[in-house]
C-alpha cells in the first residue's frame, strides 16, 4: 500500500473538464450519430440552481490508497431523489450501473480499478488510468438506472467481479445475455418526464410528467410529444406549426422555407461534427497516398458545404484532423505552418496522378497504372439530406475533373456495419467529430477499431488503414494506437498536445480521410405557439453545441413556459427506434428511452452534472457535488 498526501482539485479545471475523447458510453454516447439530428452523444441535465457551480468537500488529510490507483473522484448524489417507481435513488443504482457496464465491456473501465458506495448517496470511483475522458466519462455521459428493476444483475455482476472474474468470459457473456433478453413493460426514470408505453405508434410518441422527478415542480408542461421523423419528414411538421424544436440538418432550401415564417427562428452554431470521405485502402488504387491527396485538390470544398447546407456548411481548411475552429488551441503556429491546407488545383492533382503513372485517355477520362478506368463509387446514407448533398456534389467535382464517380445511398440504420465491414470504396461518413470535446475525439472515431482495424484476424477491417506510419516531419515511424492513447492520457492536455500534433500531420499527410466541411446546426425554434420564454441567441448557454444541448437546460430549468396560447405540451421530432424493433431495457442497444434524442432522452434521466462550455465548468444536477484527489 501506498500513502498519498491529498490535494483537493478544484471543481472548476476549464482546461482538463474540457478535454476527453470519443469512444463511446453505453448509451448516452452511441457510436454513429445521425447528422441529420443533433448528435445524441450526451444527454442534458436541468440546473437546480444555474449560477450554483459544485462545491468540493473538505478533503481528508491523507489515507492509505490501494495500489494502482491514482486518484479517486467521489461523487455526491443529490439526497432526497426517487424514482418514478417511489423508490429511492442512492448509491446503490449508481454502483450497480456501474457493475452491469463492467459486465458489458464498458470502455470506462479501462480508466476504473473499483467503484466502491462510502454512503446512501456517496460514491468513490477509484481511477486506475487519469485521463480526461474517465471524468466525462462519469460526470457527464453516465447515467444510473433503477437498482429496483436490474437489481438482479447488478449484484450478479458485484459477485462476478469481487471474485475476480474476466468480464470477458462466459460467465459474464451468460449474465449479459440474461440482462438483454429481459423485456420490461414499464420506464423507470428519476427526471420530470417519463416514456408512456402505450402511446408509441410509427408516428408519434408521448412523454407525460413524473411528478415527483427531478425539477418536476419548476416545469409548468404536463406533456411532451414527438413526432417520428428524419430531416425530410420533420418539414411538414415545423412548416405547419407542430414543432417546437427540431434539431435535423436541414438543406439550404429548407431554410429558406422556414425563413418565410415569422415565429420560427433558426439558431446557427457550430456542432464539432462534419461528413467526409473515408478510402477504404484495401480497394486499388485508393490506398494510394497521392490518389487521396489528389480528391483533396480536386474537391472544392467550401462549394461543397454551400451546396449542402449553405450557410450552416463551413469548408474545411486546415485538414488536422478534428475542427478547424478548435486547431490554433491544440496545434502551434509551428506545427499549423506544416499542415497542407490543400486548396482546390486541378494542376496540382494531375502533377500527382500522372507521376504515378495514371493517364488520361482521348475523352478526358482518368485511367490508372494499369490502363483501367479510374472510376469511384461514394457510399452515403440516403436518408441524410446534408450527406447525400455532399456526396452527389463531390461525385459531380470528380467526374468533371475525369474519374468517372457514382453515388450509391443505403439505409442510415446499416451505418455501423458498413463501417465495420468495411464494404466500400470511398463511405461518407463523420470525418471531424468534437462531442465531446478533444482532437482525439475525431482521431479515435475513424482511425480506430471497430472503423478502422487492419490488424483485426477476421473480414471485419473496416477502413484498413495501417496503423503503422511515418511522421512527415520526422521520417520516423509511428503506431497510431500508441498516439491516440498519449493524445487523451492523464490529467496535464500540454502533455497530451506533441501526441496531437503527429497525428494532426500525419492524418494531414496520408488524408486516410478527407474531411469535406464542418456542419453547422439549423436548428429550428418556434417562438410562441406553444412555447414561450427561449433566451435570446446572445445567452451563454448557446454556446453550448448539441452535445451539450442547450434547448434541454432551458426546459429543464423552468426558462422555458407554456405560451399563452398552448396546451402545455411541447413538441419535438426525433428519429426513434421504431416499432417492433425496439425494448424498454435501459442497457440494450434497441432501447427507445436512450434513443429518444434530445431534449426526450435528457428529461427521463438527467445527467449527475451538467457541463456549460461558456466557462468550462460542471454544475450539479442529479449530483451536488464532486472532488477529485
Amino acid at each position: 500500500m501506498r500513502k498519498y498526501r491529498f490535494l483537493t482539485i478544484v471543481l472548476l479545471l476549464t482546461t482538463l473538464l474540457a478535454a476527453c475523447s470519443p469512444t463511446p458510453a453505453t448509451t448516452p454516447e452511441p457510436t454513429t450519430p445521425a447528422p441529420t439530428t443533433a448528435a445524441p452523444v450526451e444527454t442534458v441535465a436541468p440546473t437546480p440552481e444555474p449560477t450554483q457551480e459544485a462545491t468540493p468537500e473538505p478533503t481528508p488529510v491523507e489515507r492509505e490508497w490501494p495500489e494502482g490507483v491514482v486518484n479517486i473522484l467521489t461523487v455526491k448524489l443529490r439526497p432526497g431523489q426517487e424514482w418514478s417507481d417511489g423508490s429511492a435513488m442512492t448509491a446503490l443504482d449508481l454502483v450497480g450501473t456501474y457493475n452491469i457496464y463492467w459486465a458489458q465491456n464498458n470502455s470506462v473501465w479501462t480508466y476504473l480499478q473499483d467503484v466502491v458506495a462510502v454512503d446512501d448517496t456517496t460514491v468513490e470511483f477509484w481511477i486506475k488510468a487519469a485521463s480526461p475522458r474517465a471524468l466525462r466519462l462519469i460526470l457527464r455521459a453516465n447515467q444510473p438506472a433503477p437498482y429496483s428493476v436490474y437489481g438482479k444483475w447488478m449484484d450478479q455482476a458485484a459477485a462476478l467481479r469481487a471474485k475476480g472474474e474476466d468480464p470477458k468470459g462466459d460467465t459474464a457473456k451468460a449474465l449479459v445475455d440474461d440482462l438483454y433478453a429481459f423485456k420490461p413493460e414499464t420506464v423507470v426514470a428519476y427526471g420530470p418526464f417519463i416514456l408512456d408505453p402505450e402511446s408509441v405508434t410509427e408516428a408519434q410518441l408521448e412523454l407525460v410528467k413524473n411528478a415527483t422527478g427531478l425539477n418536476a415542480g419548476k416545469i409548468d408542461f404536463e406533456k411532451i410529444l414527438v413526432y417520428y421523423g428524419e430531416t425530410a419528414a420533420s418539414l411538414p411538421l415545423v412548416l405547419s406549426n407542430e414543432v417546437d424544436y427540431s434539431t435535423h440538418g436541414y438543406t439550404p432550401s429548407d431554410v429558406q422555407q422556414i425563413k418565410t415564417m415569422d415565429n420560427l427562428q433558426i439558431f446557427t452554431g457550430p456542432t464539432g461534427t462534419g461528413p467526409g470521405l473515408w478510402f477504404n485502402q484495401a480497394v486499388y488504387p485508393l490506398n494510394k497516398k497521392e490518389v487521396r491527396q489528389a480528391f483533396a485538390y480536386i474537391i472544392d470544398r467550401d462549394e461543397n458545404a454551400t451546396v449542402a447546407m449553405g450557410d450552416a456548411g463551413k469548408g474545411i481548411q486546415y485538414q488536422a484532423g478534428f475542427t478547424d475552429l478548435q486547431v490554433p488551441t491544440w496545434l502551434s503556429q509551428a506545427d499549423i505552418a506544416k499542415l497542407n491546407p490543400y486548396a482546390k488545383d486541378w494542376t496540382k492533382a494531375e502533377e500527382l496522378l500522372t507521376g504515378i503513372g495514371f493517364t488520361k485517355n482521348a475523352s478526358g477520362a482518368w485511367l490508372d497504372d494499369t490502363g483501367k478506368p479510374f472510376e469511384v463509387e461514394l457510399a452515403v446514407p440516403a436518408d441524410f439530406a446534408d450527406w447525400l448533398g455532399s456526396a452527389e456534389n463531390a461525385a459531380q467535382q470528380l467526374s468533371a475533373f475525369g474519374i468517372k464517380a457514382t453515388v450509391r445511398g443505403y439505409p442510415s440504420a446499416e451505418r455501423a456495419t458498413a463501417q465495420k465491414e468495411g464494404k466500400y470504396q470511398i463511405l461518407v461518413d463523420l470525418s471531424i467529430y468534437y462531442n465531446p470535446p478533444h482532437p482525439q475525439t475525431s482521431y479515435n472515431y475513424y482511425l480506430n477499431t471497430p472503423r478502422n482495424a487492419p490488424e483485426a484476424t477476421d473480414a471485419l477491417k473496416g477502413m484498413s488503414w495501417p496503423w503503422t506510419q511515418v511522421d512527415p516531419a520526422t521520417g520516423k515511424d509511428v503506431y497510431i494506437p500508441d498516439l491516440l492513447t498519449a493524445a487523451a492520457a492523464g490529467f496535464d492536455t500540454e502533455a497530451q498536445k506533441p501526441a496531437i500534433a503527429t497525428l494532426a500531420r500525419v492524418v494531414n499527410e496520408e488524408l486516410p480521410v478527407l474531411a469535406l466541411f464542418e456542419r453547422y446546426s439549423t436548428d429550428v425554434i418556434n417562438y410562441d405557439t406553444r412555447v414561450s420564454g427561449w433566451l435570446p441567441f446572445t445567452d451563454p448557454i448557446y454556446k453550448n453545441n448539441q452535445a451539450d444541448l442547450y434547448i434541454a437546460k432551458q426546459f429543464l430549468d423552468g426558462t422555458l413556459k407554456p405560451a399563452a396560447t398552448g396546451d402545455g405540451t411541447f413538441h419535438t421530432v426525433y428519429p426513434y427506434p421504431q416499432p417492433p424493433n425496439y425494448d424498454l431495457n435501459f442497457f440494450t442497444t434497441s432501447s427507445l428511452p436512450v434513443g429518444l434524442g434530445n431534449p426526450s432522452y435528457n428529461v427521463m434521466y438527467p445527467p449527475l452534472f451538467y457541463y456549460l462550455w461558456a466557462s468550462a465548468t460542471y454544475i450539479p444536477a442529479a449530483a451536488e457535488s464532486y472532488t477529485l484527489r
